[in-house]
């Protein structure tokens, strides 16, 4: 008999017995590296599976013990954390890694097409509906599906190695593996084009964004060649890495500082540098790729820019310059009031969330600031996965001195001492910036243990996920944060009660937070005067999909649907006739073409059974096949379900399975019988789901669905669904 029969073995024996010699000594050390860094963290788990994938590509099984022992969690909870998220792997990679976005807006540029191309193209599969995954056989290339890298006006979109590309079409995608597949290149990487601060050194100032939208186009290469071009003609310039001006289309837009104001010239590429050297750029000279003053293209001219008006228009870093444009004014006035006074005026402001829910700012602010609590936190929701929007994403990027400002004033406001960002995985660009970013302001006095000489202590963190939509949920948020998969949480009690570590937490997205110290340098009343109704100031609203015109528009409420995709965007991207638009994400309606000259306005939309959400609108031309488009929506829930309660859990499995069905009976007369069945089958479905979920993921799903259902039934293989029903 074993001497063990019969006792309780520690847990940290069992995981130190099942570590074992089973990991390398690289692995080993990469893994005692991430515990030294990360263990003592509150909620460390997700943090430090990061870092042990970041350095060895995934997160070996013999990993697990160790960490386990290390966080005094059992086994089957590192694995089940590991096993929740999609960007965690178990088993290692290709030498590179090409994620494929298939999420509406770059579906309705043929990214599910292009997904069947790469997974043919590297003999992942080809089963359709967006499956392909996998490795291929001669280890280059691991292939998988994401949702959403916040590329969508810039669709399709992919991402390899971290690094985006936009536009991309099957010839592209097949450069890019041909590229993997080239024998490693010994030596050094190539360094990044220099980047001289705003106001540094003498020449003529350049401006060629940072932002990713800009480098999946090749801003990187266009900054690189102007620096060797300048350089060997005898040329001085200043190249200065600012955001995107969010004019997606004219990507990579390169601006020039004239005595008239700045010049743009786009889209720019590295083979037309020497070009546009040659026809006077840096004076500000004409050219086919010259648009006049950028503060004169009518697609800007005509925003009203208060939360971005700094994107797009100083170096994201540079403390100074975000300072000579107006930064850290609002956060100065706070530092000088009362906590209730600053409160009252958000509440005073009309300021609701960005987020989508559209609850009132103040309100929640007020909630917290009157608990009860030794530790109170803001919680910034920056896990922007909805397709269609990408305005956090560009703010982060591009001025994330507001985002920090606004939750440095949240803290003042409500007594709160730390604050964390959630920032999606997919967006590394905005992760890295916000990191500097918070660096910077912490040595400058901005956070830290006096803010702005407040006397009040407030600091900053980022935390990433992991690839799971769901955790844009605030609960599930604050679970994941917290180091556990992301389970929805029941409510109440609510966040602002117990939070996170079951702390008052203010949850407030990037938009919303960001906006904030404009509104404490002007004053409410400024930013009251914007927009109608209850919907109060300005929505930056994304313009994506098959959009001629992608980008950022910045605008109060009250202007249309129409207004944006037409006047604004200019069409489709192809040409044709724009079929459908749907409006807030993937839980959002495809909103009947009788409606887009309605306001945007939250209470008017939602009369009508649509959502405003994030700003974020997918544009679709007629080619697109409403039905697929529906299915995507079920699929996607399916997918992304946390899986706590059976409504989103099994009724969007049950919603692909019954949309198939109609879709296959509306194909062949002999099944037409059954058609109404079928459509009264899902609707019944769909009110089971929006009824009975637990949060919106599942209660919000059968919105692109009956939208679709109703307004496009004809893709269904039925003429409308009145028809069906009386069949």
């Amino acid at each position: 008999m074993p001497a063990t029969q019969g006792k309780i073995i520690p847990i940290a024996v069992l995981n130190a017995a099942a570590a074992g010699s089973a990991l390398g000594a690289h692995e080993r050390e990469a893994v005692e590296h991430a515990i030294a860094v990360h263990a003592r963290r509150p909620g460390p788990l997700i943090e430090l599976l990061h870092a042990v994938q970041d350095m060895l590509g995934h997160i070996p099984e013999a990993a697990v013990p160790r960490i386990a022992d290390a966080l005094n969690l059992s086994r089957a909870e590192v694995h089940g954390v590991i096993s929740y998220y999609p960007h965690f792997r178990s088993t290692p990679a290709g030498r590179h890694v090409l994620q494929v976005c298939r999420a509406e807006a770059c579906q309705s540029r043929g990214a599910d097409a292009l997904l069947a191309h790469a997974g043919q193209a590297l003999g992942c599969g080809s089963s359709g509906h967006g499956h392909e995954h996998g490795t291929s056989a001669d280890g280059a290339v691991t292939l998988e599906p994401v949702y959403c890298l916040g590329l969508c006006a810039s669709s399709p979109a992919v991402m390899l190695d971290g690094q985006p590309h936009a536009h991309v079409s099957a010839n592209g995608l097949d450069a890019l593996i041909a590229q993997c597949r080239q024998p490693e290149q010994a030596g050094e990487p190539a360094a990044p084009p220099a980047h001289a601060g705003a106001g540094a050194g003498p020449g003529v100032r350049v401006y060629v964004p940072r932002d990713a939208a800009a480098l999946a186009v090749g801003a990187d290469a266009v900054a690189g060649a102007l620096q060797r071009e300048c350089a060997a003609r005898g040329l001085q310039v200043q190249i200065v890495r600012n955001g995107s001006r969010g004019l997606l289309w004219l990507e990579t837009l390169v601006e020039v500082e004239t005595p008239e104001g700045r010049v743009a010239y786009g889209p720019v590429t590295a083979d037309a540098v020497p070009g546009l050297i040659d026809a006077g750029m840096l004076q500000g000279g004409s050219h086919a790729l010259c648009h006049g003053l950028t503060e004169a293209i009518a697609y800007l001219a005509r925003q009203e820019r208060l939360t971005f008006a700094r994107v797009g228009v100083i170096d994201p870093l540079n403390l100074a310059d975000y300072a000579a444009h107006g930064g850290w004014q609002g956060l100065e006035r706070a530092a000088r009031m009362e906590p209730a006074a600053i409160v009252q005026e958000v509440l005073d402001s009309g300021l609701r969330g960005r987020g989508g829910a559209a609850f009132p700012a103040g309100i929640k602010w007020k909630t917290v600031a009157a608990a009860a609590g030794p530790q109170k936190y803001i919680a910034c929701n920056a896990d922007e996965g909805d397709s269609g929007t990408f305005a956090d994403r560009l703010l982060m990027e591009g001025d994330p001195y507001t985002l920090i400002e606004g939750m440095a004033i949240a803290g003042l406001a409500v007594g709160a001492t730390q604050g964390l960002v959630y920032v999606r995985s997919e967006y590394p660009h905005a992760v890295a910036t916000l990191r500097e970013a918070i660096a910077r302001a912490e040595a400058a006095g901005w956070l830290g243990r006096d803010v702005a000489g407040s006397g009040r202590a407030f600091h900053m963190e980022v935390r990433k996920g992991a690839g799971s939509y769901v955790c844009g949920e605030e609960t599930a948020m604050l679970e994941s944060i917290e180091g556990r998969r992301g389970i929805v949480r029941a409510k109440p009690p609510l966040p602002a009660i117990e939070g996170l570590w079951g702390r008052p937490t203010v949850i407030n997205n990037v938009i919303t937070l960001a906006t904030v110290p404009m509104i404490l340098a002007r004053g409410a009343a400024f930013y009251q005067g914007f927009g109608m109704g209850r919907s109060r100031g300005t929505l930056p609203f994304q313009l994506a999909g098959n959009i001629a015109r992608g980008g950022l528009v910045e605008k109060a409420f009250g202007l249309s649907l129409r207004e944006l995709v037409e006047d604004f965007g200019g069409g489709t991207a192809t040409g044709r006739t724009v079929k459908a638009v749907q409006v807030g994400g993937p839980l959002g309606s495809y909103v009947a073409p009788a409606d887009w000259d309605a306001p945007l306005d939250y209470e008017a939309y939602a009369a009508k059974g649509n959502v405003v959400g994030h700003g974020g609108i997918v544009v679709h031309d007629d080619t697109a096949d409403m039905a697929q488009l529906a299915r995507y929506a079920m699929e996607f829930c399916a997918i992304e379900s946390c899986g706590k309660c059976t409504p989103c859990r099994i009724g969007s499995t049950r919603g692909v399975e019954v949309i198939d069905r109609i879709v296959r009976a509306g194909a062949d007369p002999a099944a037409h019988a059954g058609h109404a069945g079928q459509v009264a089958l899902l609707e019944s479905l769909c009110d089971t789901m929006q009824h009975g979920s637990m949060c919106a993921m599942g209660g919000m799903t059968p919105y692109p669905v009956r939208s679709a259902l109703n307004h496009y039934s004809q893709d269904f293989g039925i003429e409308s669904t009145t028809a069906a029903a009386a069949a």
